[in-house]
């Protein structure tokens, strides 16, 4: 947490935000306890939760639930820097070393408590490990610990020995590997004998033997069934979800193979529609986006748990594409944070080895792809479940809103290629307005990153602030007339109050009379397809009416509804 996140943090509640509202994954605020021993603990766990995640920063003597400057408390002068950081110090096993500083904000003493991540696992005096999940400081299980020395690379399973020779791997493998080797531009690697290229890539231990990863990638089927049982997928395609399987596909063929079968599986089941755009171009919208599909399919097969037995399960169906894998998130993760929590690899060699082959990134950079590529075909992005011993990512079928699809291919790249602003924009498709608060849930940020994004929206002239909240701290925003116009049948609150945009097409019609396409077009700078929409919800809504009897083309007039 940078020191200019806590300045805006404060200022915020200074100007009528509660504390408990900016809370975080990184950020934490805590009131003085009885005395300063208790007040020692509260520190001291607080610090070991955030060691055990990402590190973050406590604030002391803010309450939680005041508002204005009635939130700061004068922390005791008992509570000296030095008191603070041997406090937290002498608490917490193994001992941590925290910056600690203080300052004075409306009068008040405050201390700020940063906590940098701890390299091995941390606990309090008493022997208890928890870890910061949101807002909340949950327990740290000893799998979860597993996992997470995992991530930070001080264990891998898929880094461990496995009794498999290099004569015992498949050679229709091994080329598959140089050409996704050429294919990534690393043409020197992919021309080394095998022996140095097994070497070279870490998939050959120091001993001369080979890791797990080297078998999952490049081992025959039946090898697999052997030395790695608890590796395998599975495919099947339904009409629907009740219907019985009229596709279905298991195996254990090694892992650049699998990917190749399952992204080929779901692409010949792949319904395309074409969709026209400004100036001739032409779109392909798909009902499964298939550089989504690909992303989610490699990091189902590559972060799974494979301490845990079962397969990687894919089911296709018309309006629901599943992808199942074993294991729960790796600690840390969960369906609220995984598009912006740090990359945390179960496996670190696989996942190294599958980056280096540029497996997904050709199509993609991880969760974060898969969300622009539903959000940008007009669809929800992905939905993620987790339980104890299983992941499950869901696409949602059928052909995207064209309006919205439209929309955003005529957006600038650095607007329309942002997942954020493009979450922002689809809950603008459903709610009228929308503030930092409620943004910071959809795009799993703070409110200050949220507020930046709507900042940036406004500045673009896409969003703008309601005129009764412009001057707040954290001002409403809504679409300008322009956005609505161009989304217009995407939005799904058509049944609006006369705004901006219906005002200046009426305004027209009284001075002229009637209005047409091209008019609209040059009034609100859109396209013919977007005056089109425009047209078409004014005239369901009786607003304006069909002139005479032209059918189309550019002589089709709108007058008085």
């Amino acid at each position: 947490m940078v020191a200019g996140s806590v300045d805006a943090a404060l200022t915020s509640i200074a100007m009528g935000l509660r504390a408990r509202e900016l809370e975080g994954d990184e950020l934490e605020f805590k009131q003085f306890g009885r005395d300063v021993k208790d007040t020692l603990r509260i520190l001291a766990d607080a610090a070991v939760c955030f060691a055990n995640a990402r590190g973050g920063t406590i604030v002391l003597g803010v309450v939680d639930d005041q508002i204005g400057p009635d939130a700061f408390q004068d922390v005791p002068p008992a509570l000296t820097v030095d008191v603070m950081r041997k406090g937290i110090f002498d608490r917490t096993r193994p001992s941590l070393t925290c910056f600690v500083v203080e300052r004075i904000d409306h009068g008040r003493r405050l201390v700020i408590v940063s906590v940098p991540p701890g390299v091995g696992t941390c606990s309090n005096a008493a022997g208890l490990a928890t870890r910061r999940l949101g807002r909340e400081c949950l327990p740290f299980t000893p799998d979860q610990q597993r996992e997470v020395l995992s991530a930070r690379g001080l264990i891998d399973w898929s880094a461990e020995e496995i009794p498999v020779r290099a004569s015992e791997l498949a050679p229709l493998e091994i080329e598959r590997l140089r050409q996704l080797l050429r294919r990534a531009g690393r043409h020197e690697l992919a021309a080394l004998d095998t022996g140095r290229l097994l070497t070279d890539l870490r998939l050959a231990t120091a001993r001369g033997g080979l890791t797990r990863a080297a078998a999952l990638l490049l081992a025959p089927a039946e090898l697999l069934a052997d030395r790695l049982p608890e590796y395998g997928y599975s495919y099947q395609n339904r009409p629907t979800s009740g219907a019985e399987a009229t596709n279905r596909v298991r195996g254990r063929e090694p892992m650049l193979a699998a990917i190749e079968l399952l992204i080929e599986a779901v692409e010949r089941r792949t319904q395309i529609e074409p969709l026209g755009l400004p100036g001739g171009v032409q779109l392909s919208l798909s009902d499964y986006p298939i550089d989504a599909v690909r992303e989610l399919v490699v990091n189902a097969l590559i972060h799974r748990s494979y301490d845990t037995h079962g397969t990687v399960d894919i089911e296709h169906t018309a309006d629901r594409l599943t992808i199942s894998s074993p294991g729960g998130f790796v600690a840390g993760v969960t369906p609220q944070n995984i598009l912006t929590y740090p990359s945390t690899p179960r496996n670190r060699l696989l996942t190294e080895t599958v980056a280096l082959l540029q497996l997904a990134e050709r199509t993609g950079q991880g969760v974060d792809r898969a969300y622009r590529e539903m959000l940008r075909s007009g669809k929800e992005p992905p939905a993620f479940r987790s339980e104890d011993l299983l992941v499950q990512a869901a696409l949602e079928g059928g052909t995207g809103n064209k309006a919205f699809v439209r929309y955003v291919a005529d957006l600038p790249d650095a607007l329309g290629r942002d997942v954020d602003v493009l979450l922002a924009l689809s809950a603008l498709r459903t709610r009228r307005t929308i503030d930092a608060l409620h943004l910071a849930g959809v795009i799993q940020r703070s409110p200050a990153e949220a507020q930046r994004i709507l900042q940036r929206m406004s500045d673009e002239r896409v969003a703008e602030p309601t005129r009764r909240t412009a001057h707040h701290p954290v001002p409403t925003y809504r679409l300008r007339p322009e956005a609505v116009a161009g989304l217009a049948r995407a939005l799904h609150y058509h049944r609006r109050q006369l705004d901006g945009v219906d005002d200046k097409v009426l305004d027209h019609i009284r001075e002229y009379g009637y209005v047409t396409n091209r008019t609209v077009q040059r009034m609100f700078d859109i396209d013919v397809y977007r005056a089109r929409n425009l047209l078409a919800d004014l005239r369901s809504r009786g607003l304006v009416s069909k002139i005479g009897d032209a059918r189309g083309g550019p002589g089709v007039r709108y007058g008085p509804g």
